[in-house]
């Protein structure tokens, strides 16, 4: 279920996504934190780590950041954005499947 400050901006969530080729349904179904103010996307934690018994002490990295501001929304993305939030399909970007 997806975090309520998502929810609240959901239009504008998945035009930016279209508009920088992310994915929607990675965005929406990704870890998320937050309050009424800010939303921060997490990404997947890496399974190579996880292997070595490490994975319990690292942090799931910080992939999208939402801000509202002055009634509109700043989005600041990482250097792990493409990589966990990214497509490789223009066309799938912003589309989410029901």
């Amino acid at each position: 279920m997806p975090h309520p400050f998502l929810k609240e901006y959901r239009s504008e969530i998945e035009k930016y996504c279209g508009d920088n080729n992310i994915s929607v349904d990675k965005v929406f179904s990704s870890w998320t934190a937050g309050n009424k103010e800010r939303a921060v996307i997490l990404g997947e934690g890496d399974p190579e780590r996880g292997k070595l018994g490490l994975a319990d002490n690292v942090p799931l990295p910080v992939t999208l950041e939402i801000y509202l501001e002055n009634g509109k929304l700043r989005f600041e993305q990482t250097e792990h954005t493409r990589k966990h939030l990214g497509v490789a399909d223009k066309a799938k970007a912003g589309r989410r499947v029901a």
